[in-house]
C-alpha cells in the first residue's frame, strides 16, 4: 500500500432545445400551498416509465449495483466529483487490493480528513444507467450517515446528462438531451466552480430580515440536509453576529467529512430562488475557520431542504437548473427534535445537538446512542419513517444508553 498522500476534495457531503433561461407562466406561492409538514412529504405516486427510484430522507438514497454483483445503498451528492465507497464495505466486499493509496480530504468539517484512494477501475450502474470511473476514493461514510450506508456517487456520473429529480414522488429520471420543460418551470442559470466544471454555483436572493439582505452564489450540494448554509467568510461581511438576535448554536461530533462543525440556527424573512419565494426559512451559518464553509469563493451551500419544495431538473452539460414548484413547497413550518441522529446497528447516535433545545434542557448529550423513540426501535424506523417523526408534532419519549446505563427522557419537540 502507497505512503503517497493527496489532497482531494469532497462535500460529505440543471436550456433545453429551443429554449434560453426563461421564466414559465405557472408559479406557486407560499400561501397558496397548504401541503401538510409530514405526510405530503413521504406520499409516493405511481413513477414514470424509465424512472429510477429513490428513498429522500435528507439524503437521496439509491440502489446501485458494483462490478456486476455487489449490490450497495448509495447516496448521490453534487459536492463530490467520484465515486466514494465506506470502509467497512470495501472491506467486506472488495479487500484486499494492491492498488490503495493514502490521502487526504476536505470537506464541511473543521480538519482534513484520512482516507485511501483506489486507483482501479471502478464499474457501477444505477438503474439501467452504467458508469465507469477510473479511481475511487475509500473513507468511514458509515461514522457520518450511518450504518445503512454503502458508498456515495457524485458528477461523474451525472456529466453531460440531464436529469430530473423529484423529491416528493421519490425518482430520478434521466432525461433525453433534446427535452423540453413542461409549463410550471422556471430556469436557473448557473456557473462552474473552477474549469473542472464538476461543481455548480446558483444564485439565491435571501432577506434575513429589514436590515439584511444579499444576493448570493451558492454551491449547489445535494449531499446537504440543509437549506441554506452561508460561509463563516459571509458571516463576517454581514457582520450577522450583531444583526441577528434569535440565534441557536448546534454542535456535531462528525459534521461531515472533515470531522466536527458548528452551526448556527436562524430564521430568514424570505428566499428566492427563481423567482419563487419562501418565507420564514430556517438557515443555519457555519462557525468554522477551516475547511470548505470558511471559503470566500462562494457564499454557502444549497441543500436538499430548499430544493425538496421543487421539481427539479439539472443540465449538466449547460451549468442549468430549472425548478418547479412541487406539492411541498412552502411547507416550512415543522418542528425539531434538537438532534441530529446518525442511524447505528444498536440505535440512533446523537451526534449533533442544539444548545438549549428541548432535548438539550431534557438531559439528552451529544455521544447518546438513542435505543427507541416513542417505543419504535431502530428496526421499526427506517430513514424515511424517522424524517417524518422528526417533523411531526408529537412528543419524543426516548430511551438513551450512556456510560453502560438506560435512562429514559421525554420532551416536547421545537417549533420553528
Amino acid at each position: 500500500m502507497s505512503t503517497k498522500s493527496n489532497i482531494i476534495f469532497a462535500v460529505a457531503l440543471s436550456a433545453m432545445m429551443g429554449f434560453g433561461c426563461g421564466r414559465a407562466e405557472k408559479r406557486a406561492d407560499n400561501e397558496s400551498q397548504t401541503a401538510t409538514q409530514t405526510d405530503s412529504i413521504v406520499q409516493a405516486r405511481p413513477l414514470p416509465e424509465g424512472a429510477i427510484p429513490l428513498d429522500y430522507a435528507g439524503h437521496l438514497y439509491f440502489d446501485v449495483m458494483m462490478r456486476d454483483t455487489v449490490a450497495a445503498r448509495m447516496i448521490f451528492d453534487t459536492g463530490n466529483t467520484e465515486i466514494l465507497i465506506d470502509t467497512h464495505f470495501f472491506k467486506e466486499h472488495f479487500a484486499p487490493s494492491p492498488t490503495l493509496q493514502r490521502t487526504l480530504i476536505q470537506g464541511t468539517g473543521n480538519s482534513l480528513e484520512a482516507a485511501y484512494r483506489d486507483t482501479a477501475e471502478w464499474e457501477y450502474s444505477v438503474g439501467e444507467h452504467l458508469a465507469t470511473e477510473q479511481g475511487a476514493t475509500v473513507l468511514d461514510l458509515r461514522k457520518i450517515l450511518g450504518y445503512h450506508v454503502d458508498g456515495m456517487f457524485g458528477m461523474e456520473f451525472m456529466r453531460g446528462r440531464k436529469v430530473e429529480f423529484n423529491y416528493a414522488d421519490g425518482y430520478m429520471l434521466i432525461l433525453p438531451q433534446d427535452a423540453q420543460p413542461e409549463e410550471g418551470y422556471t430556469c436557473v442559470k448557473c456557473k462552474w466552480l473552477d474549469n473542472r466544471q464538476a461543481r455548480m454555483v446558483m444564485p439565491v436572493s435571501i432577506k434575513i430580515n429589514d436590515e439584511v439582505a444579499m444576493d448570493g452564489n451558492f454551491l449547489v450540494d445535494m449531499g446537504s440536509s440543509g437549506s441554506l448554509s452561508l460561509n463563516s467568510s459571509v458571516v463576517a461581511k454581514l457582520r450577522l453576529n450583531r444583526v441577528l438576535s434569535d440565534v441557536r448554536k448546534k454542535t456535531y461530533d462528525t459534521g461531515g467529512v472533515g470531522g466536527s462543525r458548528t452551526d448556527y440556527l436562524f430564521k430568514a424573512d424570505k428566499v428566492t430562488v427563481a423567482g419563487n419565494e419562501l418565507l420564514d426559512m430556517q438557515l443555519n451559518y457555519s462557525g468554522n475557520t477551516q475547511g470548505m464553509m470558511a471559503e470566500d469563493s462562494f457564499d454557502g451551500l444549497v441543500g436538499n431542504g430548499l430544493l425538496e419544495h421543487f421539481d427539479v431538473v439539472i443540465d449538466f452539460a449547460k451549468c442549468e437548473i430549472w425548478l418547479r414548484p412541487n406539492r411541498n413547497f412552502g411547507a416550512t413550518k415543522r418542528y425539531d427534535s434538537g438532534m441530529t441522529l446518525t442511524p447505528q446497528a444498536d440505535g440512533w447516535l446523537v451526534n449533533g445537538l442544539t444548545e438549549g433545545s428541548n432535548a438539550h434542557r431534557a438531559g439528552v448529550m451529544r455521544g447518546d446512542v438513542i435505543t427507541s423513540i416513542n417505543g419504535l426501535t431502530p428496526r421499526e424506523v427506517d430513514i424515511k419513517r424517522l424524517k417524518a417523526m422528526g417533523y411531526s408534532e408529537e412528543d419524543w419519549s426516548v430511551v438513551i444508553k450512556r456510560n453502560g446505563s438506560e435512562e429514559k427522557i421525554t420532551f416536547k419537540k421545537d417549533k420553528y
